[in-house]
């Protein structure tokens, strides 16, 4: 007789591993802004939309782990999710300073966190509609992934426009 293994259902051992994966990559993203000056948040980012300056793409950086939260208070799975500062990069001149976006990303833990605790059927349900996120066509594990890769394409380009 051959026994079938079933996931816990109170336990997703994915979402374990994306927690550690977004807040691997958080921790980099924590690092690589600690390099920052004032004067680099000013600088052109020629990788991003036109007109966008280093520090408009930092913010949208540091705002990606709270659409996380937002997407998961949507799907009813976290509580408490940061209001939106929008999904926007604005452009050079735009006030940001290296202090407000390294709060803002260090409170990214907070939705990172939750996805430990997330259940394989959570995962694996359809995600709701969250704009600049996801569509209704992702699973939650989808769009978490989603989330993940566009923040290090966003990581990537600030390394590039820095270099």
């Amino acid at each position: 007789m051959v026994a079938i293994v079933e996931e816990d259902a109170d336990v997703s051992e994915r979402g374990a591993e994306l927690m550690m994966k977004a807040s691997r990559q958080l921790s980099q993203m924590t690092e690589f802004f600690a390099t920052l000056s004032a004067t680099d948040l000013l600088r052109p980012c020629a990788v991003g939309e036109v007109g966008d300056a280093v520090g408009a793409l930092a913010a949208h950086i540091a705002e990606g782990y709270h659409r996380l939260g937002r997407l998961l208070a949507s799907a009813a799975h976290a509580p408490g999710a940061v209001p939106a500062r929008g999904h926007e990069h604005g452009s050079v001149g735009e006030a940001v300073t290296l202090p407000d976006l390294l709060q803002h990303l260090m409170d990214g833990q907070i939705p990172i966190s939750t996805l430990a605790a997330l259940t394989a059927d959570q995962l694996h349900a359809t995600a709701p509609p969250i704009p600049h996120v996801c569509d209704s066509n992702r699973t939650l594990e989808g769009a978490i992934e989603d989330v993940i890769a566009h923040q290090a394409e966003h990581l990537a380009s600030l390394r590039q426009a820095l270099s």
